[in-house]
């Protein structure tokens, strides 16, 4: 199994911008970097669905792309497996996670699943409720309500960006590893395959936080959630880069 495995900057920004996009939707996608005696650095992630989150063929199309992607590329391959859930107080792996992310690891064995929690559990229960810049806030809010039609499901999800706390963010990314300061469940799970099974595998995730509450602000305010593709925009619209490069400046 490894020692402590990796999720470095770029990988967790990409992440939470995907899930940001889609509030109201579980998303998933996978993880790019390397492996080192069984143990996990991943530095990059590729975000895949955030409609058909549990459709096998849809995700083996478009890993067998970023495997292509990743051969042309020095000392990069696929690592792991990522999902952050619809529900804010869902941290499991869920069936069809599990058969997706045993589709990585029999192509990469050492291959690591990371679940976030729903989007919703990032604004949910933070001490302050600061309100987020208003143009981050009228890009959510606003997309929202000029829908032809709008769940309350999604209308929640939307108004909850008014909760967003930087501080609170801070201290609930900083409890990755153990107890969020809401509701004592932390914001990632990870998940590893022993045997047939997948098992948490608790304590074991390094997560690159500092930084991270600013820079998701501004990379929010600069609308890069709104930029941020997916496969599944790819196939919608084949002209946008689903590999986001240069999505993140380095630090």
């Amino acid at each position: 199994m490894g020692g402590d495995h990796t999720l470095e900057r770029t990988a967790l920004l990409k992440i939470l911008l995907h899930a940001i996009k889609y509030p109201a939707f579980g998303v998933n996608g996978v993880l790019l970097g390397s492996i080192a005696n069984g143990t996990v650095t991943a530095t990059d992630a590729v975000p895949f669905v955030h409609n058909f989150t549990t459709l096998l063929p849809a995700f083996e199309t478009a890993l067998c792309q970023v495997d292509n992607h990743t051969k042309t590329q020095s000392g990069v391959q696929v690592v792991g497996y990522y999902q952050a859930n619809e529900h804010n107080k869902d941290t499991q792996l869920s069936g069809a996670g599990k058969q997706l992310a045993t589709k990585v690891a029999t192509l990469w064995p050492s291959a690591i699943a990371v679940v976030v929690r729903g989007v919703l559990g990032l604004f949910i229960g933070l001490p302050g409720l600061a309100r987020l810049p208003q143009n981050l806030l009228q890009s959510n809010v606003s997309s929202c309500m000029h829908q032809e039609s709008i769940s309350p499901l999604r209308l929640s999800a939307c108004s909850l960006l008014l909760q967003l706390d930087p501080e609170g963010l801070r201290q609930l990314l900083q409890s990755s590893g153990g107890e969020s300061p809401s509701d004592a469940r932390p914001l990632f799970t990870l998940h590893i395959k022993d045997g047939r099974n997948w098992v948490e595998y608790g304590g074991r995730l390094k997560v690159h936080t500092a930084g991270i509450p600013s820079a998701l602000e501004q990379l929010s305010a600069e609308g890069k959630h709104r930029q941020l593709a997916d496969f599944e925009d790819h196939m919608e619209d084949v002209s946008l880069d689903w590999l986001n490069a240069g999505l993140i400046k380095a630090s």
